[in-house]
């Protein structure tokens, strides 16, 4: 289904209506849902991790850290490879698009890189990677979600550590497929046990109340919550959904809606992910198309500029929060 992309009522948001026609008024704004939810973070804004190709030559890429407050590039990491880029417990890793689909991790506190010659287990398409740190036993972890070649259309697992190999070759680990579900519900994988959890997340907004396609939806972290979000552009505003208790009871508390009026632009601009919470209450957009943009929006005053312009050529890795003692 297609919908009207202009902004009415000058950009406003419009706030949906119950089955009585009354308005539904979101109990609280978005900053002090992450205040009471959100786990303690550090009073620094993390850096904001990009991998800007280059057209001339798309297999090296080069890694910037931004500060997003300012849009300076606090370090940039130059003519990495090309492949899978993501971040976790204070490290950058990269999986390659090789037949061994090596993975090199580095680490930005101490410079030190290092490479992890993992084999795979036969060629693989359509390729998800998950990056994670599990804070118990220090490990960072790979998982891939992949279906295989010749029409199989089941969903398969592989997961890699990338800490602890003594730099011996590693072999990605078969973990079990996804569990198979109906729309609406959210599955959750846990790099500890390496399992998928049991208990499927509930979706807060059902699929038969959204004014939007699949790709206009997201899970995005903010500020330590997790955070379902929804384009509506029906009313031209972003939902969003803060999950305030554990994934097992998975209560979902709505927040005021921001206007999408505010954050998007013309020239095809058609979607905004939330990024991060700053410190002063501004919120971090990353819209994609057709410029990767980095926008901020200030709820105070309404007002939103642009902090950073990647180009066309470019994705958003993640959330960096240790240290650059080992960047040049």
């Amino acid at each position: 289904m297609a919908y009207q992309l202009a902004p009415p009522n000058n950009g406003a948001a419009i706030l949906p209506t119950d089955d009585d026609g009354g308005q539904l008024r979101p109990p609280t704004k978005l900053l002090g849902c992450l205040r009471t939810v959100g786990r303690p973070t550090s009073k620094t804004n993390p850096l904001l991790v990009a991998a800007v190709y280059n057209a001339a030559d798309i297999s090296r890429v080069d890694v910037k850290l931004v500060d997003v407050a300012s849009g300076a590039t606090v370090a940039r990491l130059d003519r990495q490879g090309n492949g899978h880029f993501g971040v976790t417990g204070g490290l950058l890793c990269l999986v390659g698009t090789g037949g061994t689909v090596a993975v090199s991790v580095l680490d930005p506190a101490t410079g030190d890189v290092t490479s992890i010659p993992a084999y795979a287990n036969g060629n693989k398409t359509s390729s998800a990677y998950v990056f994670g740190h599990v804070p118990a036993t220090g490990e960072h972890k790979v998982l891939r979600v992949y279906t295989a070649e010749y029409g199989e259309t089941k969903q398969l697992c592989e997961i890699l550590t990338l800490s602890g190999s003594g730099g011996k070759q590693q072999r990605w680990r078969p973990a079990r497929s996804p569990p198979r579900a109906e729309y609406d519900v959210i599955a959750s994988f846990d790099l500890a046990t390496e399992e998928w959890r049991p208990t499927l997340l509930q979706c807060p907004l059902s699929s038969d109340k959204r004014n939007c396609c699949s790709d206009s939806l997201s899970l995005v972290e903010l500020n330590g919550c997790l955070v379902f979000v929804h384009h509506d552009y029906l009313s031209y505003a972003m939902d969003m959904w803060v999950l305030t208790t554990d994934l097992d009871r998975g209560t979902w508390l709505r927040v005021e809606p921001l206007p999408l009026g505010k954050i998007l632009r013309g020239d095809g601009e058609i979607m905004a992910q939330p990024l991060m919470v700053l410190d002063d209450g501004r919120i971090a957009f990353w819209v994609r198309y057709p410029n990767s943009v980095v926008r901020v929006y200030n709820p105070r005053t309404g007002g939103c500029e642009d902090v950073v312009n990647f180009g066309k050529l470019c994705s958003v890795v993640g959330l960096y929060r240790g240290s650059l003692l080992g960047v040049k």
